[in-house]
């Protein structure tokens, strides 16, 4: 069994014989090194984790009742207006996340995701909204 010796003497510097900067290594070439094949790619801002985060809580939150599987702890199912191409998507995203024995609709995955975003959100310390001037329809 090795020992731990504690001294104040500085230990040496370490020299590095390599050049600093090294190329930068290309997703083709860590697929052709792994063998594997690229599943999705990542877009700014988001992470294999979220993607991850996001499926578990859906399949966490998914129940089965007469008909189709509903979200627990829903109460509500109010219209949201949204643009064509945000609905693409949530169908993309939902169909991605597919297996045999799960299928999130695209209306599930959306739910998920502004429930988590509205959770996120918190007013500014001290903000009071009574304050607000409202606009005036006349």
């Amino acid at each position: 069994m090795g020992r731990l010796v504690i001294t104040d003497k500085p230990k040496p510097r370490l020299e590095i014989g390599e050049p600093r900067t090294r190329r930068r290594i290309t997703p083709e070439e860590i697929e052709i090194g792994l063998d594997a094949h690229r599943v999705a790619a990542i877009p700014p801002g988001g992470s294999p984790m979220s993607g991850f985060m996001l499926r578990q809580e859906l399949f966490r939150r998914l129940r089965s009742a007469v008909g189709r599987p509903g979200l627990d702890g829903a109460d509500m199912k109010p219209r949201i207006p949204m643009r064509r191409s945000s609905w693409a998507k949530l169908q993309q995203i939902a169909r991605h996340m597919e297996t045999v024995d799960f299928h999130p609709t695209p209306a599930q995955l959306a739910s998920v995701i502004l429930e988590a975003a509205i959770q996120q959100f918190d007013p500014a310390p001290g903000f009071d909204t009574t304050t607000i001037e409202r606009p005036r329809h006349e």
